[in-house]
């Protein structure tokens, strides 16, 4: 049964297309507004910087965005089984957007005409959140998750063309980081709860 924030997630990165096709229609400065809630780096140069957070969510309407939203959304079920049970539903989209910028500013990396979007690198994030996470609370390493999350990196940032790995990169560092420290939180407060001695 997929949690109450993959649900949310999932639906929001769906709505990201409608949200993309309606700020297509419109025009700023001759430039369709959509452009300026994509990562569009040379904007974001000129100090766009919203977009490093919209373009997690907003979508080009094209076949791409298409593409991607599916994909991201099927991802987000699929994965939750891992991240549900790790992180409350505050962590979850804190994670989920902590990541997901920090990919987009790796993402600056690749030139100012780049054009970029989708979620990701914050998906990325979680599934490394969950990787450390794990690790900090129970003080072992589950190889099996360890070896999944290294094959969909792989696959989804090398073997798909179109792909912006550097914001996967960085989604996933900063995933792996956030989620040594929740795991860490976790053990203190699960020790703390229910081993104290009377």
């Amino acid at each position: 049964m997929v949690s109450k924030q993959g649900i949310h997630l999932a639906v929001l990165i769906l709505s990201g297309l409608a949200i993309g096709y309606v700020a297509s229609l419109f025009v700023v400065e001759g430039v369709p507004l959509v452009y300026y809630l994509l990562q569009t780096n040379q904007l974001v140069y000129q100090g766009n910087f919203l977009s490093l957070f919209t373009s997690l969510i907003v979508l080009y309407p094209d076949y791409l965005g298409v593409t991607d939203a599916v994909f991201n959304a099927i991802s987000v079920i699929f994965v939750d089984g891992l991240l549900a049970s790790a992180m409350t539903y505050r962590e979850y989209f804190l994670t989920f957007v902590a990541t997901g910028l920090a990919g987009n500013l790796l993402s600056l990396l690749n030139g100012p005409y780049t054009i970029s979007f989708g979620a990701s690198g914050g998906i990325f994030g979680l599934v490394a959140a969950a990787v450390t996470q794990d690790y900090a609370f129970n003080g072992r390493l589950n190889t099996a998750l360890v070896g999944w999350f290294v094959v969909i990196f792989f696959f989804n940032s090398f073997l798909i063309s179109q792909v912006d790995w550097l914001a996967h990169a960085g989604g996933a560092l900063f995933g792996l980081l956030i989620g040594y420290y929740l795991g860490k939180r976790h053990r203190r407060a699960y020790w703390y709860t229910y081993r104290r001695p009377y």
